[in-house]
């Protein structure tokens, strides 16, 4: 439960101001040097567009989407997180689930990033595994102890795109797997026991 407060705090904190130390280190390359600045511009944009306080809560949850949207592999993470139910949900329920992901992620995220405005993000170098970049950084500030964050960048077309983030060794989206598989098990192992879920939890979101 410590780790998984710790992992929300640091991921509202490194999206609002801009995987683990398991993989080998290689030297960079163009593929891994493109994928720090493209945590840096991650940072950059997210500061200049999320953290004023005068942002109604409208408005800051439709700047967070289009960031979301334009810096992380969504659909992709959202598969990945349904993990072997995606093969078992009909096309409808994979069209909604997909709404739902996204609609969750902005409703539990995009109104906190205000609360974080003096942490900084500090990029400290990547490497290579097969088809990812890993890019380590560190987030300062305050009087907490400093966060170490790896990201996992893909690159499925001319674009990067984050599909995974580890934060003191927590990886975001196998937590998400787990956490959704638990929901379809208590549910018989439907998927409709999901969207229900989620349902009813973006539509409390959307309502504070």
């Amino acid at each position: 439960m410590a780790k998984m407060k710790l992992a929300t705090r640091a991921i509202v904190v490194l999206v609002t101001l801009l995987i683990s130390s398991h993989y080998n280190t290689v030297r960079a390359d163009g593929f891994t040097n493109g994928a720090e600045q493209f945590i840096k511009s991650l940072a950059d944009d997210a500061t200049s567009s999320l953290t004023s306080e005068t942002l109604t809560e409208k408005e800051r949850q439709k700047r967070f989407r289009g960031l979301l949207n334009s810096y992380f592999d969504v659909n992709g993470i959202g598969k990945w997180a349904l993990g072997r139910y995606w093969r078992k949900a009909s096309k409808n329920e994979r069209l909604e689930y997909l709404v739902l992901f996204e609609n969750l992620i902005v409703g539990t995220y995009a109104n906190r990033f205000n609360k974080y405005t003096k942490e900084k993000l500090t990029v400290e170098g990547s490497s290579r595994r097969g088809q990812f970049a890993l890019v380590k950084s560190q987030i300062n500030g305050g009087k907490q102890k400093p966060i170490r964050i790896e990201w996992r960048i893909t690159r499925p077309n001319v674009n990067y795109k984050i599909f995974d983030i580890v934060i003191e060794g927590v990886s975001m989206i196998r937590t998400q797997r787990s956490e959704f598989s638990s929901v379809i098990r208590r549910n018989g192992g439907k998927v409709s026991g999901l969207l229900a879920a989620l349902r009813k939890k973006t539509t409390k979101s959307n309502q504070k």
